[in-house]
């Protein structure tokens, strides 16, 4: 059969051939695309839960831990577990932060703040590992954290103060949140 094709069919048979080729090659391209742009989709869409230190100060340095949903949907905490007894530096000693989140539900840039006590946790911890799980739609996520607590130890923040003890709070308040502002 093959004796009896002309240039013209050998022509055409590469032809389809070329066709059949590149067919596959944008239908490959087109696949990998649509994954690629699903990803990007779900990376913009996601809820990223985290949680941090952070430093106030009023009258008196104050240190929180700050949970927070940073991403666009909502999420669901299955588990957080901490590799430091946080009740040791709760100002209440029945109340253990964050040990009672399972199954809540935490909305896009909503959070949760604890604060502990700083000097008892500083002068004992130097460092704190989290370790969030978390889920959304059908998505299981999991994130893990450590703070390093000599960090904030470093970080200065002179106030201004005033006379009467009163306006000297009122004036550390403010500054404090022109300083979260800027």
């Amino acid at each position: 059969m093959c004796n009896n094709f002309t240039t013209s069919n050998w022509i055409e048979l590469i032809g389809i051939a070329f066709s059949l080729l590149t067919s596959i090659v944008a239908i490959w391209i087109s696949i990998k695309t649509l994954k690629q742009n699903s990803l990007m989709i779900e990376e913009s869409t996601r809820p990223y839960v985290i949680i941090c230190g952070k430093v106030i100060n009023f009258q008196d340095p104050t240190f929180y831990l700050v949970l927070k949903n940073h991403g666009n949907s909502g999420a669901t905490i299955t588990d957080i577990k901490c590799d430091c007894d946080l009740s040791k530096y709760s100002y209440s000693k029945k109340h253990i932060p964050f040990s009672h989140f399972s199954d809540t539900f935490i909305a896009p840039n909503q959070s949760f703040i604890c604060a502990l006590n700083k000097n008892d946790l500083f002068k004992n911890v130097h460092k704190i590992q989290f370790e969030i799980r978390y889920k959304s739609s059908n998505k299981k996520y999991c994130e893990k954290f450590s703070i390093n607590l000599d960090s904030f130890t470093d970080l200065i923040q002179p106030r201004a103060s005033t006379k009467d003890k009163e306006l000297k709070i009122i004036s550390y308040a403010i500054q404090d949140l022109v300083e979260k502002h800027l």
